[in-house]
């Protein structure tokens, strides 16, 4: 919809020819319509009022179809705004061009080759030398782990504190999907509207009670009962904090009882062998590999194996040392600083592998900043036999 014209505002297309010529241009290289602009009476007033925003395409889709854009955070945070999709960090950005606001702007494309020549008044509403610009980021989440670890649920008379979605979604700094994610990945425990983490001893209790009640059945690690385990057991512990320790640790496998046509589980050994490796790595930081490893294939229920490989993101194995040492390291025992980050992992131990990283690097990557650009930046590739090696930068 073009501007209403205001009568005697319009340059006469006497005035376009002569600055034409001025800039020595042909008349004939110029399409009929041009189009002057004038600054509006509240043009300052306007500019004082509104931001302006450089978004990406799926920003822009997110708000052509009605979604809404949310700053997330405490007010201490650096700012984030948020799609129900995707988190992106926000900074103000100075130009040293002015920044024209118009209500419509005819573009080349939309006019007409041929006609009459003629000239449209345009209003510039604001002139901005400033805007927010945003950048897709990592959802930041050591708030919803600090959050829901402070107090975590032990039983019916140690419930902790809980959190609603609302809570959480005003808290961390995060999209309404990667909170869901989020929550879903880390085994939030969801009871009474509230998410809740469970204490590794409560959370281990209520694994032993499944884990003798399989024992008193005399069922085989392959033909576990879900129902007949829930219904027993939740006399014993809430209802909720049963099914949800059950689900964590067993998983279907694909048949029925033929007594019923019940599914029947099994134990899911990443998920069980991490419970067992957390209850072991609480007591100390730094433990003997071998006296780990043995104590704990011991400790797991028959039909789990270990593997190193199952610590990802709870710890870490340095075999710079003599005897080789397993350290409980933890992603969100880090600082946020990406240079003190690194620091703080190579005082663990000189040198890393790229998959050992990537647990404690993930969150400081982005659509932006590749891992690989990371680790090129902080650290120093070797070869040790065959193996890509990264180190410190700078040797000390």
């Amino acid at each position: 919809m073009e501007a209403q014209n205001t009568g005697s505002s319009i340059r006469p297309i006497q005035d376009v020819d002569a600055i034409a010529e001025k800039a020595k241009l042909q008349l004939e290289d110029l399409l009929p319509k041009a189009q002057t602009l004038y600054f509006s009476d509240d043009c300052l007033a306007n500019a004082s009022q509104l931001t302006l925003v450089e978004a990406d395409a799926h920003v822009i889709d997110h708000v052509c179809k009605g979604g809404s854009l949310v700053i997330r955070g405490e007010p201490s945070d650096s700012a984030v705004l948020c799609t129900a999709e995707k988190t992106y960090s926000v900074r103000e950005a100075e130009t040293s061009n002015s920044l024209l606001l118009l209500q419509s702007l005819t573009g080349p494309n939309e006019i007409e080759k041929e006609g009459p020549r003629h000239v449209t008044d345009r209003q510039v509403a604001g002139t901005f030398y400033t805007y927010l610009e945003l950048r897709e980021c990592q959802p930041r989440l050591r708030r919803l782990h600090r959050l829901l670890s402070a107090d975590p649920y032990r039983g019916r008379l140690h419930p902790g504190t809980g959190y609603s979605a609302a809570r959480l979604a005003e808290a961390v700094q995060a999209s309404r999907e990667q909170l869901e994610t989020a929550l879903r990945e880390s085994h939030a425990l969801l009871m009474d509207g509230e998410y809740r983490f469970l204490e590794c001893e409560y959370e281990f209790h209520v694994f032993s009670l499944i884990t003798k009640f399989i024992d008193e059945n005399s069922w085989s690690s392959v033909e576990v009962r879900r129902s007949l385990t829930l219904e027993t057991l939740s006399e014993l512990e809430p209802a909720a904090v049963v099914a949800h320790c059950f689900d964590k640790h067993m998983k279907p496998i694909g048949e029925t009882a033929a007594d019923g046509g019940e599914p029947l589980y099994t134990f899911c050994e990443d998920q069980v062998a991490r419970l067992f490796a957390r209850l072991l790595l609480q007591p100390m930081k730094t433990f003997n590999l071998a006296d780990f490893t043995a104590s704990w294939q011991q400790s797991v229920p028959d039909g789990v194996t270990t593997s190193v490989d199952q610590l990802r993101g709870l710890a870490v194995v340095n075999s710079e040392v003599s005897p080789q040492v397993v350290v409980r390291l933890a992603p969100t025992d880090l600082p946020d600083d990406a240079p003190e980050r690194f620091a703080a992992l190579f005082a663990v131990k000189q040198h890393w592998t790229a998959d050992e990283l990537h647990p404690y690097l993930e969150d400081l990557t982005s659509p932006s900043v590749k891992m690989g650009s990371l680790l090129a930046k902080n650290t120093r590739l070797t070869t040790k036999a065959g193996v890509k090696m990264y180190g410190p930068k700078h040797a000390h």
